[in-house]
């Protein structure tokens, strides 16, 4: 069941003080049995006072392969900092928009889990050339045991490949429940010759990435997932 708690906890070291973080928010895995309705609900909500006064955007992507995990579909909640977060909890707690928005959704999906991130502000790529409404997704999460070293490998190495049509970037994991991932890249492009097009092999530097990081990271898991649709109080 959606239900989204107000009192998630956020307060955390940081993994990157040093760095500018510019994005935070949660994902949201589900199980849809109607996806369309999924979508009439969001539609719905967005619509009513409360949505049109939420700070934010609400994305919602299609699982492709994601393993044994059961869900089906993704909500992507992000904010440009931890006040708007807040308020916009606040708000959706106190409000009859929010109850019947949840009400609908539990009729079409279930909850199957939820990740709070922080964006390091650590990205590759040139976001610009991504305009597809409905992009190719590849989420790799991470086990990673010293978050500085890597993330000066992993900037390397996409500076060392910016000519692909690829935005990408590396966000920690502020609360996950059990889970032992601690962070999380993100990459996008329109469409999937453009996102896989290019294999790792094939990379410029990836020898080197892989000598620096293999004693400090490890993979958990990969997702791949398209964009359905994005909400926002401005559309």
């Amino acid at each position: 069941m959606l239900n989204l708690r107000l009192n998630v906890a956020i307060f955390l070291s940081l993994s990157f003080s040093t760095l500018a973080l510019s994005q935070v928010g949660i994902k949201y895995d589900i199980n849809a049995s109607n996806p369309l309705a999924v979508v009439a609900a969001m539609d719905k909500f967005y619509s009513s006072p409360t949505g049109q006064a939420a700070s934010g955007s609400v994305t919602l992507y299609q699982y492709m392969a994601n393993g044994d995990n059961p869900a089906t579909h993704a909500f992507l909640v992000s904010f440009s900092n931890l006040e708007e977060m807040q308020q916009t909890f606040t708000r959706n707690a106190l409000s009859q928009d929010w109850t019947n928005f949840l009400a609908e959704l539990n009729m079409a999906s279930d909850q199957i889990d939820s990740v709070m991130y922080r964006a390091t502000g650590i990205s590759g790529g040139d976001p610009s050339k991504v305009t597809s409404p409905n992009t190719a997704n590849y989420w790799i999460y991470l086990n990673v045991s010293d978050p500085a070293t890597y993330a000066s490998a992993w900037q390397t190495l996409t500076n060392k490949n910016d000519d692909l049509d690829v935005a990408s970037g590396l966000s920690e994991i502020l609360a996950d429940g059990a889970s032992n991932v601690t962070h999380v890249i993100a990459q996008r492009a329109n469409d999937l010759p453009s996102l896989l097009g290019r294999t790792n092999s094939q990379l410029v530097g990836w020898d080197d990435f892989v000598e620096s990081v293999s004693s400090i990271r490890t993979v958990v898991s990969r997702d791949m997932l398209g964009q359905v649709k994005t909400w926002s109080a401005s559309n």
